[in-house]
C-alpha cells in the first residue's frame, strides 16, 4: 500500500512539473529541397517535442508546394511548426518578394500568419503592426517575430508575452543589431523564452541547447527559470565582423595605469559613459590592446531606417587575453531607453561574477554593468535604443523623410484602386471625344 501511494504521488508530481513546461525544438540544418524537411520534422515529432522552429526556407517558386508539405508532416509527427518562407506577391504595378512566418498546429491547419514585404516601400498586404500571437493545446501563448523586431519594439509592444518563436534572417549593417549577437541580451532584459534560429533562449537563464543539427531544450511556460546565467556570446556561436566604431569617441585603454585599477569617463554629444578597469597576470600572457568608446545618436538599422541609441563600450582591438580583477560601466541613459548588456567573450564567465542593475544608487535611468575576475572578453558594453519625439513606428524612422513622403505619393498614385478611377475616366472621356466628333462631323 506505501508502495502503491509511492507511485501515485510520483506520477502526480510529474504530472504537475510537465504541465509547467514544454519542450521546444530547433532545426538548424538549411535543407535545400523541400523534399527533405518531412523526415527532420518526423524525426523531432518522435523525441516529444510540442513546438518546432524550421530554418527559413529561401525558395520562392514553390510557396504553395512548400506549405503543403510542412502542413503534412506537421499533422503525421503531431506537433506545432514554425516555418518561414518567402512569397511572390502582387504589389502596386509589379511583384513583389513577402517575408511570410506560418504556424501550423498539430493538424496541420495554418494557426497564425506573420508578413512582411522585404521592400518596405512596397505597398503589399502585410500583417500589421500589433504583435502577431497564437495559443496551443499546451497552455503557452507565443508571440511572432522575425529577427529585426528585437531591434524595433520596444517592450510595450509584447503586452506581456513570455514565450516567442523568431525566424526569418535579417542582416543589420551593425553587427550589434543582428539576432545572433542580440538574441541573449534581449531574452535576459525581458524574461522572455526564445526560441529562434539563432537558438534557444530561457530569459535570464541563457542559452540551453547547443550546436547540434536538432537544438531541444525544455522551458518553463512563465519564464521562470533557474540561476540566470551571464547573457554572453562566443565567437563560435556566430561571426562578427570586428566593430567599427569610426563613429564612436575613442580612447585608448591603458593597461600599465589598469594594474593598479583606474576610470576614464567618455562623452559624446552630453553622453558619457564612466568606465572602471582593474587588471591582474594570473599568468604570463601576450599583451591585449583594448578601447574605451561612447556612442550617442543614429545607427544604421537598414537601407531606410535608423536607430536611435546610446552606447558605452570596452572592445579588444588585438589578442583579447587581458584578465580583468574587475571591470564596470555605469551611464546615465535617456529616460524613454532600453538598456542591454553586450558582452562577448572567448570563454564562459562566472554568473556569480556577473552584475547588470537599473536605477543605481537611487538614481532613474543609471545603468551600470559589471564583472570580476574575468578573461578573454571581446566585447563589454551596454547598448541603450530610445525614442525622441524625432522617432516614428517603434523607435524606426525614415532616413529622409522627403523621400518618405515621396514614397507615400507614389504608392498612392499608383494603388489598384487609383488605377482603375483613371482607367474608368479614360474610357468615358474616349466616348465623349467620339460623340463629339461625329456631332462636328454631320455640321459641316
Amino acid at each position: 500500500m506505501i508502495f502503491l501511494s509511492t507511485v501515485v504521488c510520483f506520477l502526480c508530481v510529474n504530472s504537475l512539473m510537465a504541465s509547467e513546461t514544454y519542450k521546444a525544438g530547433v532545426l538548424q540544418v538549411q535543407h535545400k529541397e523541400l523534399s527533405e524537411l518531412p523526415p527532420s520534422i518526423h524525426n523531432a515529432g518522435d523525441t516529444g517535442l510540442d513546438i518546432l522552429v524550421l530554418p527559413p526556407l529561401e525558395s520562392t517558386a514553390n510557396y504553395d508546394e512548400a506549405i503543403d508539405i510542412v502542413s503534412s508532416a506537421a499533422a503525421q509527427a503531431g506537433l506545432y511548426v514554425v516555418a518561414h518562407m518567402y512569397e511572390k506577391a502582387r504589389c502596386q504595378l509589379d511583384y513583389e518578394s513577402v517575408r511570410s512566418t506560418l504556424v501550423f498546429d498539430r493538424k496541420g491547419a495554418i494557426t497564425a500568419v506573420y508578413r512582411k514585404a522585404q521592400n518596405s516601400a512596397a505597398n503589399c498586404t502585410v500583417s500589421d503592426s500589433d504583435l502577431v500571437t497564437f495559443a496551443t493545446d499546451f497552455g503557452v501563448t507565443f508571440g511572432v517575430l522575425m529577427e529585426e523586431d528585437m531591434m524595433l519594439y520596444d517592450e510595450k509592444h509584447l503586452k506581456g508575452v513570455k514565450n516567442f518563436v523568431m525566424t526569418g534572417d535579417w542582416q543589420a549593417e551593425v553587427s550589434f543589431f543582428n539576432a545572433a549577437k542580440f538574441a541573449p541580451s534581449w531574452s535576459y532584459i525581458t524574461n522572455a523564452n526564445l526560441v529562434s534560429t539563432s537558438g534557444i533562449y530561457a530569459g535570464k537563464a541563457g542559452l540551453k541547447t547547443g550546436a547540434d543539427k536538432l537544438a531541444v531544450a525544455e522551458l518553463h511556460k512563465n519564464g521562470d527559470h533557474d540561476a540566470p546565467m551571464v547573457p554572453s556570446v562566443s565567437p563560435s556561436s556566430a561571426t562578427f565582423p570586428g566593430e567599427d566604431l569610426r563613429q564612436f569617441v575613442v580612447r585608448p585603454l591603458d593597461l600599465e595605469a589598469s594594474s593598479q585599477g583606474y576610470k576614464e569617463t567618455v562623452c559624446h554629444r552630453s553622453f558619457c559613459c564612466e568606465f572602471y578597469v582593474k587588471t591582474g597576470a594570473k599568468e604570463k600572457m601576450p599583451e591585449s590592446s583594448y578601447s574605451f568608446a561612447a556612442f550617442n545618436g543614429k545607427r544604421p538599422f537598414s537601407v531606410n531606417h535608423n536607430i536611435g541609441t546610446q552606447i558605452c563600450l570596452i572592445s579588444v582591438t588585438e589578442k583579447p587575453n587581458t584578465f580583468f580583477e574587475r571591470v564596470s560601466i555605469t551611464a546615465n541613459f535617456t529616460k524613454q531607453n532600453s538598456q542591454y548588456p553586450i558582452i562577448q567573450s572567448a570563454t564562459v564567465l562566472p554568473t556569480e561574477n556577473f552584475k547588470f542593475e537599473n536605477g543605481v544608487n537611487g538614481i532613474p535611468h543609471q545603468v551600470t554593468l559589471e564583472m570580476i575576475e574575468a578573461q578573454n572578453i571581446i566585447n563589454f558594453g551596454i547598448f541603450g535604443k530610445y525614442a525622441t519625439s524625432k522617432l516614428e513606428n517603434n523607435n524606426v524612422f525614415e532616413e529622409n523623410s522627403t523621400d518618405s513622403t515621396q514614397n507615400e505619393i507614389y504608392d498612392y498614385i499608383f494603388n489598384e484602386d487609383v488605377q482603375e478611377f483613371f482607367d474608368y475616366v479614360w474610357i468615358r472621356l474616349r466616348i465623349l471625344i467620339v460623340v463629339v466628333s461625329i456631332y462636328i462631323l454631320e455640321m459641316m
